[in-house]
């Protein structure tokens, strides 16, 4: 089922570029017309008028998060996937889990995922902001990383397929993938810690 399918917002005029984040005094940040850790799925999907599979999803470790995958959606005048983790309320995933009537669906990261139902529906759709992920359509090059983001605080993996670039003063992750499309996570910058526990260890570091 798709979450908030009905919005008579239109698409925002500005086109809420990727290296448009805005930090604020309290390590908080806003990224693509959103403020994290303050708006709710609901007033993203308000800013571009996009219907969301809205899920929870329990890891191989058992870790359970609350996420919304917008899919291929227009961000401005560029083309990317969208998926968003919600900040959940103490136990509360662990108790609609104790709802669910499914074994979930398994997923190619390992995951399982279990639909939510219309009345969890309502009260998640205005759960806040914790994490956006933005994979685009377009391949960017390391120099364009460089020229829109800055040089990179640290890079992790400098020399596998999958390099990690750490901007945590802007609560962002780049994975820049040699082979492929690059993947961008943002966070609030005082959560940042998270984003940078979820780089695979035994990595070699480069300034």
């Amino acid at each position: 089922m798709s979450l908030m399918s009905a919005c008579s917002s239109q698409v925002p005029k500005h086109p809420f570029l990727p290296w448009d984040i805005t930090v604020h005094a309290d390590g908080s940040s806003s990224v693509f017309g959103v403020h994290l850790g303050a708006d709710s799925l609901l007033a993203f999907k308000r800013v571009y008028n996009q219907k969301a599979d809205l899920a929870i999803f329990v890891d191989p470790d058992q870790k359970m998060s609350l996420e919304a995958y917008f899919g291929n959606m227009q961000v401005g005048a560029l083309s990317a996937q969208v998926a968003i983790v919600a900040q959940t309320e103490p136990g509360i995933l662990k108790e609609w889990l104790g709802e669910s009537h499914t074994s979930g669906d398994p997923t190619p990261t390992g995951a399982r995922k279990y639909p939510l139902s219309d009345q969890q529906l309502l009260k998640a759709q205005n759960f806040p902001i914790e994490s956006i992920t933005y994979r685009p359509s377009a391949d960017y090059s390391e120099a364009l990383i460089r020229r829109r983001f800055g040089q990179p605080q640290e890079i992790r993996h400098p020399k596998s397929e999958n390099q990690y670039w750490l901007y945590p003063t802007k609560g962002l992750l780049i994975t820049v993938n040699n082979a492929g499309r690059d993947l961008f996570q943002y966070i609030a910058p005082n959560d940042f810690a998270r984003l940078k526990a979820s780089i695979p260890p035994d990595t070699v570091t480069s300034h």
